[in-house]
């Protein structure tokens, strides 16, 4: 396993390459730390003026930290937009699948009556459309990384909308959810974005 030491030393190369030639502020080790499972170093880095003099002017933006597999010493880059913990998060999760898809799917079908009139109310569409999202040739609903559908499987239920997270195979042209999904609505959008799928199929 590599040492915390040896781990700054492979960031600092990388980050640094060309800096002695060109004259600009050369980065050094704002924190390492060793993620839950040992498996990574979570290295920070920025500027020095920022990281010892405190110069807020010259904070490097772009990247939340780096990587380094702490057997291999292999480097992977997490930008801002996404948080160390929720990449490696997907990441184990992308693992655990083994090439399957999670997909998020009604845990009821359409026998259910008081379900069905639930759902149609919530998503605002015709009987007929609630009726196919919830037969088993087109009950697949959305795809995509396990903690956004988490997050949207909690937003269905709070709506009383009861649903399930599976892997399968295929996704049978699922809707993708992304990280733009925090709110009930647009959860919603995108299953009208399958309902509309379903019907140019139809």
């Amino acid at each position: 396993m590599l040492k915390a030491e040896e781990a700054q030393q492979i960031v600092l190369r990388l980050c640094n390459q060309g800096k002695e030639t060109n004259g600009e502020n050369e980065f050094v080790i704002q924190s390492c730390t060793l993620s839950p499972r040992r498996d990574y170093w979570v290295i920070r880095s920025n500027s020095a003026d920022y990281v010892i003099r405190g110069m807020e002017e010259r904070c490097y933006v772009g990247v939340s930290a780096n990587l380094v597999n702490a057997l291999t010493g292999e480097v992977e880059t997490v930008s801002n937009a996404q948080g160390w913990q929720s990449y490696l998060e997907d990441k184990y999760d992308l693992i655990n699948a083994q090439g399957n898809f999670y997909i998020l799917r009604p845990a009821f079908d359409k026998s259910d009556k008081s379900a069905l009139i639930n759902l149609r109310q919530k998503l605002e569409c015709r009987a007929q459309d609630v009726i196919c999202m919830t037969s088993p040739n087109s009950n697949f609903w959305l795809t995509g990384n396990l903690r956004k559908l988490n997050d949207a499987k909690i937003l269905l239920e709070k709506a009383n909308i009861q649903v399930n997270i599976e892997l399968h195979t295929d996704s049978q042209d699922a809707i993708e959810v992304d990280e733009s999904v925090w709110f009930f609505d647009e959860v919603k959008a995108l299953l009208r974005r399958r309902i509309s799928e379903m019907q140019k199929i139809i």
